[in-house]
């Protein structure tokens, strides 16, 4: 389908494996369609979430939140003094 090369490693190009993962959710999507009109319970269908995408992102140490690098730097010094730090979601 794509005969450019592969990036650097050997791995996938970030903008294809997004490309890829949304494909995938799109015929999940169509087959939960398809059998919910065929009357089949969905629960038994064979789901495939596609390629996962790895988490670049630093989080932080003190309120848990994530960033890219640069910007991991430049929170984590200043998170370490706040005293109204955010609660974890669903706390």
């Amino acid at each position: 389908l794509d005969d450019r090369p592969a990036a650097a490693g050997g791995k996938t190009a970030k903008w294809k494996a997004e490309s890829e993962q949304f494909r995938a959710a799109m015929r999940a999507a169509r087959q939960i369609s398809q059998a919910q009109k065929a009357g089949i319970d969905i629960r038994t269908l064979p789901i495939d979430s596609g390629p996962d995408l790895p988490d670049n992102r630093v989080p932080c140490p003190h309120c848990g939140r994530k960033f890219a690098e640069e910007t991991a730097e430049r929170h984590i010094p200043s998170c370490k003094n706040t005293k109204n730090k955010p609660r974890a979601i669903g706390a």
